[in-house]
């Protein structure tokens, strides 16, 4: 067994106070305070559905503003066809097919955390 350097402990220690020390939104965000973690997570999701909706009134309301714009119409119905037929064919899926997938998913998830771990001790512990 190797000893640690003999300075190690007092840097630790400070490191520990330095890290205590800090204001909570210094910290990380699991360590915030509940009411600050809701109150980013709902101005985030405003955030994204204001983009969203924003973005989609744009979009139609320019298309008559800019006259015979034939490729914005062209581009809705496709994105509208696209729609629909993405529609049609998750309809037409049974469930348990859905949840057969994301259990393969989730097997070959665990196959590839095991094999990038015994890669990691392979290559890089030594025994």
């Amino acid at each position: 067994m190797r000893r640690a350097p003999s300075n190690l402990e007092s840097r630790v220690f400070g490191e520990l106070a330095r890290r205590a020390a800090m204001p909570w939104w210094q910290r990380s965000f699991l360590q915030w305070p509940r009411a600050a973690r809701v109150l980013l997570l709902g101005v985030c999701t405003a955030l994204g559905a204001l983009t969203i909706v924003g973005g989609t009134r744009i979009v139609v309301n320019l298309g008559p503003a800019l006259g015979p714009a034939r490729e914005l119409d062209r581009a809705l119905a496709l994105l509208s066809a696209s729609k629909d037929l993405i529609a049609t064919l998750v309809g037409t899926i049974p469930p348990m097919w859905i949840y057969e997938g994301l259990a393969l998913a989730a097997v070959l998830y665990a196959a590839l955390f095991a094999l990038g771990a015994a890669a990691y001790r392979t290559l890089y512990l030594e025994a």
